[in-house]
């Protein structure tokens, strides 16, 4: 008997060992290259989110822009709808003849004013044209209305999904911050790429010319500047140089300009990368790029084909 408790003692406690040990935690990288090559992973991780936060925060912008113009519009349709109410009131008051269906019409004015009107125009007592202006007024603002509180409910969507991204920013965030430390400490650190050819004259110059000027800026998430881009920020706040406007997306962005072929790439046009482009440069000219490649990284000079390119736009 002492022997079979020996042996349930010996098994639980190996259960029990296996239970409380923890888990082996992933190797750190231990090499400059190793830390290089976790920040590219992290950094591309940061990049593919901040496409999709930008996304998220022009699309509120865009909600929040319906809502405003809807909000304009509603005091007109809300002061018609009041005057439709008074006047089928007075009508109602006026014709009343003691008890007449008149009476039943002006008590449903404060809750349908439409089903007021018809049953007063069945009596007569309002025309053909005045009911149907009554009627349009009154189906407009309640689509109005309608439209507004969808508007909202996507608004409180849109901004859940800004919230969320945020949230995962702040994680990778700290992930990439202990790389980047990591990499000091290795003796590693950003540069600028080397440089790139002149920029050529005309407008596309001053775009190569603002792009050229931002080098070494760090990669900031969300941002088009002045001291800080993401990808997309920094070809649109190139572009708007010379007066064009860009969607701060890259998938946007390909959509906004004209295709180009490989051979018929100039500077300043926009080269876009992978399959789900979420990434963009802007071309320099002999076969080099300037983006604002990841975070923890800066914005910098780079071969064209160091990334795979999925297809070419002129703004």
């Amino acid at each position: 008997m002492k022997k079979r408790y020996a042996v349930i003692a010996a098994v639980a406690a190996a259960v029990l060992c296996v239970v409380i040990t923890p888990a082996t935690a992933s190797a750190e990288p231990d090499t400059l290259e190793e830390v290089e090559d976790e920040l590219d992973k992290k950094g591309n991780e940061m990049e593919k989110l901040a496409e999709k936060y930008n996304g998220a925060r022009e699309d509120l912008k865009k909600t929040e822009k319906k809502i405003k113009k809807i909000k304009k519009q509603l005091p007109k349709y809300e002061k018609e709808a009041e005057e439709s109410r008074k006047i089928l009131s007075d009508i109602a008051y006026e014709e009343y003849t003691g008890g007449s269906q008149l009476v039943v019409a002006g008590s449903a004015l404060a809750e349908n004013p439409q089903e007021a009107m018809k049953r007063i125009s069945v009596l007569g007592a309002i025309n053909a044209s005045q009911g149907a202006e009554i009627s349009a007024n009154s189906s407009t603002l309640k689509d109005l209305l309608e439209k507004k509180q969808d508007l909202e409910d996507l608004k409180d969507e849109q901004k859940k999904t800004k919230s969320d991204l945020k949230k995962k920013k702040k994680k990778l965030d700290g992930q990439i911050g202990e790389l980047k430390e990591l990499r000091e400490k290795l003796g590693g650190g950003g540069d600028t790429g080397g440089s790139g050819p002149p920029p050529p004259s005309g407008r596309a110059g001053e775009v190569v010319q603002y792009a050229y000027d931002q080098l070494g800026d760090p990669y900031g998430y969300g941002q088009a500047g002045p001291d800080s881009f993401d990808c997309s920020g920094l070809t649109l706040a190139a572009w708007q140089q010379a007066g064009v406007s860009l969607y701060h997306k890259a998938s946007v962005q390909r959509e906004e300009t004209a295709s180009v072929s490989r051979s018929d790439l100039a500077p300043g046009d926009l080269v876009f990368y992978y399959s789900d482009l979420h990434h963009v440069a802007l071309y320099v000219g002999d076969g080099k790029v300037v983006h604002a490649p990841q975070s923890g990284d800066v914005v910098k000079v780079a071969n064209m084909n160091d990334m795979p390119v999925h297809s070419y736009g002129r703004p």
